[in-house]
């Protein structure tokens, strides 16, 4: 028997109160990898990409000082070799993060930055989520050419928290500190005279010494030796999404966001429908203005191709 155009709309309706699709009873984890050569940008737009899904930023650095202050077994491993200065072993970096993404937090999903480095870390994250009948969503492949990169580390500026910004390159912020046509200038010893300060946590922002081009030049060639394989590893999966990451901000943002919704299966697309002009709502508020917008989603479902689907940019807000 054919399904009626009210069953439809009952279920759609559902669909965006409820928050998306279930998979074995219990909401799908969005599971997200950023991947990029040093400087491309991932650490900048990370916590964009995880505000907009409701997901924590795991990232490398701070899984691992989390699980040595936190105690575990592998925690105190690792705490160890970091003491030592020795680079942390594979195995303890994975146990990290199989204990992190098993935490309440990460309920709805995770985004991964700086994890997997090689195909051997990503060949024990596929086999760990598999255990839950779970895999990778997305990964996101912040492609930039050497000019770009250059151009990055050249201007970079960054503040104690790890927040990235910068006085020239088009991919980064520009802070509100820095006004139009004035050199930029921080020093530790001289605060007074410092116009570069973090807009968020109000931190003055320095220059990485590591931030040279011999230094990026070797990176980068680190990066494609052990990082290209685990690219082309979840491409025969489908789940790379190529970004063009050498262009303003806001326009990288909106096409991670353009990738990350086409990823997703209609359903789940159409829920994001209602949040176009608010933020991030809350489960209340969301319901609300599903309610409140129901016969528009009818209408747009039943009446309208889809050949223009929803830019949601207003999601990923700083």
């Amino acid at each position: 028997m054919a399904v009626s155009a009210q069953a439809k709309f009952v279920a759609l309706v559902l669909a965006v109160t409820s928050g998306g699709c279930a998979a074995s009873g219990a909401e799908k984890r969005k599971i997200i990898i950023i991947l990029g050569p040093p400087c491309a940008g991932c650490g900048s737009q990370s916590p964009s990409i995880a505000k907009a899904w409701n997901i924590p930023h795991l990232d490398t650095g701070n899984m691992l000082r989390e699980a040595a202050l936190s105690g575990t077994p592998a925690g105190l491993i690792a705490a160890k070799m970091m003491k030592e200065g020795v680079l942390v072993t594979d195995s303890i970096v994975n146990q990290v993060v199989a204990d992190r993404m098993k935490m309440p937090d990460c309920s709805k999903g995770f985004l991964l930055d700086g994890y997997p480095r090689n195909a051997a870390q990503a060949k024990i994250l596929d086999d760990n989520l598999a255990k839950t009948g779970e895999k990778v969503s997305d990964v996101l492949v912040l492609n930039v050419p050497m000019k770009g990169l250059q151009q990055c580390v050249m201007h970079r500026w960054t503040s104690d928290s790890g927040f990235e910004w910068t006085n020239d390159y088009v991919a980064f912020r520009v802070p509100k500190s820095l006004t139009a046509g004035a050199t930029a200038q921080c020093d530790a010893n001289d605060l007074a005279h410092c116009n570069m300060w973090d807009d968020w946590t109000k931190e003055p922002l320095f220059r990485r010494a590591d931030d040279n081009l011999v230094t990026l030049d070797q990176r980068v060639k680190i990066y494609h030796s052990t990082t290209d394989p685990v690219i082309e590893q979840y491409r025969a999966q489908n789940a790379v999404r190529d970004i063009n990451a050498h262009q303003a901000f806001a326009t990288v943002r909106a096409d991670i966001q353009e990738a990350l919704v086409h990823s997703e299966p209609s359903s789940l697309a159409l829920a994001a429908e209602p949040t176009r002009y608010a933020a991030v709502p809350s489960p209340v508020a969301a319901a609300a203005l599903a309610a409140s917008a129901a016969f528009a989603v009818f209408v747009a479902v039943f009446s309208r191709p889809r050949n223009n689907d929803l830019s949601l940019t207003e999601l990923l807000v700083e």
